[in-house]
């Protein structure tokens, strides 16, 4: 796979403004990739709060400095009488700019906001700025993910080596919730003569200490690096999206063995995480990834990925056998996927299925090779998508029919999302004209539901929500149609973007992929401050990253 990697190289000084926008992407990036991810202050009790203020610190200042490197830059490419990077081409539909979709998002926040400083005073202002009353996603940091976006696609030049740091953090955030989740006994630890110190020791303290306070009715519910496991969740499915795609298209042993081992362990943590989030938003990814690999030729790479997860699947059901009857240990199992599919004999049975899929895979390589490099893919991949698309309406409709849980839509559908997404549907038909169109201000949910259904919301759920649990219905009432509409609009016209002028690159399809996964997910999750800056990101650097590309060719 043609890889375009020029930091530094063939050093010219007509570039030096280049140079400096790579410098400061690279700092920026390794600080949202592999410090971010890290931050703690008070443990999990102000994780929320401690991840905003860094993203919102780190951002700002990434935004200051990447504004005098473009002022330096034109000034600089001006003068030697070259076009500077800050200008993009615009080419073919306009429609499909990214920066058009942004700033459309961008005003849509500004005019809920607007909205909380004109109503009869039930939405507070500034709280609908900080996000104070919700998950601290308010005007500020979409203000400032807004900028971030439209400088960092200006151009975004990077090399493979930032997703390895990536990788580490991701292994490390792995790591910790496969100890959580066994929950060893340090203290028999010194009976059996382990006394862990230097490295090993830090890392026990770093694990049990995060749980230390959590009552024993929310234990469970906190894990990793990441706190709260739906946004743990979120971040299995971006880094396994990254990293399953970095195993399937890299050409180097390196980069495969090392995205492979994440993979694996990646399986493992899926269970742990508890959460159907994960598992539809991993699979929505491995039903595009397989896409991309039958267009470029490399099926047999795919079914290996698959083949790594189901290792990792049968790895956590092993594990959970093994706390349960030799430990005698209990381990939480709410519901779900994680609760059906943790079964030996389905584990082993789905990584059976995974390898003979890979055989069948290797023989039709190997005897219709010719054929398939000759086939029209476009037209075998509508064809897919088509039976694809029935069959998922067919699985729904009998669900439904035989009334199975899973596709019986009502108030306790999706641990309780049925009756925030009801609600949150309600609120909007109800909304005056112009909160149906700018909603109600950022962040203004929780209000909503304690003023219009707070008796029935506590007597059904036993809960206050504050969020929406679907991020396209959270837009939808707090930034109205508008909001709503343009979040959709960013997303597809960003992914036509990349994947039309990916040229078949790897970091182009990392993106791609991390998009669709978190995007996916995001349909039955939250957005926050720990894990939804990243879907900007890796947004916002591939499609900088593909105007590199157009620029090499140009």
């Amino acid at each position: 796979m043609k890889q375009y990697n020029t930091l530094f190289k063939d050093f010219n000084k007509k570039y030096i403004g280049r140079y400096i926008i790579n410098s400061i992407n690279y700092i920026y990036l390794f600080l949202i990739l592999c410090v971010f991810p890290l931050v703690f202050h008070n443990y999990y009790f102000d994780i929320t709060r401690t991840r905003s203020n860094f993203f919102l610190r780190i951002t700002i200042g990434y935004i200051i400095l990447i504004a005098i490197a473009y002022a330096f830059e034109i000034y600089w490419t001006n003068l030697h009488k070259s076009k500077s990077l800050f200008v993009v081409e615009k080419k073919g539909n306009p429609w499909l700019y990214p920066e058009l979709w942004m700033t459309f998002f961008l005003m849509s926040n500004f005019f809920a906001y607007l909205i909380t400083l004109t109503d009869d005073g039930m939405i507070n202002g500034d709280s609908a700025f900080t996000g104070s009353d919700g998950r601290l996603m308010g005007l500020l940091m979409y203000l400032v993910i807004g900028f971030m976006f439209i400088l960092l696609t200006r151009y975004a030049d990077i090399k493979l080596s930032i997703y390895v740091l990536f990788g580490l953090v991701t292994l490390f955030a792995y790591l910790i919730s496969i100890v959580q989740h066994i929950n060893p006994d340090t203290k028999s630890f010194s009976k059996i003569g382990f006394k862990p110190k230097g490295i090993p020791e830090r890392f026990l303290y770093y694990v049990f200490k995060l749980k230390d306070g959590i009552s024993k009715k929310q234990y469970n519910i906190f894990i990793s690096t990441f706190g709260n496991i739906n946004i743990y969740a979120s971040f299995i499915v971006i880094s396994l999206a990254a990293f399953a795609c970095m195993f399937i298209f890299s050409n180097k042993l390196f980069y495969r063995i090392f995205a492979g081992i994440i993979v694996v362990i990646g399986g493992t943590v899926m269970m742990i995480a508890n959460s159907d989030s994960a598992y539809i938003g991993v699979g929505s990814v491995m039903i595009f990834l397989f896409i991309l690999a039958f267009k470029d030729d490399v099926l047999t790479k795919y079914f290996q990925t698959l083949i790594l997860l189901g290792i990792g699947n049968l790895g956590i059901v092993l594990i959970n056998k093994y706390m349960a009857e030799v430990l005698k240990k209990k381990y939480d199992k709410r519901g779900g996927f994680a609760e059906h599919l943790d079964r030996l004999d389905y584990a082993v049975n789905i990584l059976i299925i995974l390898v003979i899929l890979y055989i069948i895979a290797v023989f039709i390589n190997c005897i219709f090779k010719d054929k398939l490099e000759k086939m029209n893919k476009n037209k075998a991949i509508i064809i897919f998508l088509s039976l694809l698309f029935v069959f998922g309406l067919a699985v729904v409709y009998i669900g439904n029919k035989k009334h199975i849980g899973a596709f019986t839509f009502n108030y306790r559908w999706g641990t309780f999302r049925g009756y925030i997404w009801t609600k949150c549907v309600e609120l909007f038909k109800d909304a005056p004209f112009m909160n149906k169109l700018f909603g109600y201000g950022n962040e203004s949910l929780k209000t909503l539901m304690n003023t219009y259904y707070h008796d029935e919301m506590v007597s059904v759920t036993k809960k206050i929500y504050d969020n929406a649990h679907n991020e396209v219905l959270q837009y939808l009432v707090t930034t109205g149609l508008c909001g709503a509409v343009s979040y959709i609009g960013l997303f597809v016209s960003s992914f036509i973007y990349i994947f039309k002028n990916s040229k078949n690159d790897l970091v182009a399809y990392i993106s791609l992929a991390v998009m669709l996964g978190y995007f996916i997910q995001g349909l039955m999750n939250l957005n926050q401050p720990i894990t939804t800056p990243f879907y900007f990101v890796f947004m916002a650097v591939g499609v900088g990253y593909v105007r590199g590309l157009m620029r090499k060719d140009s």
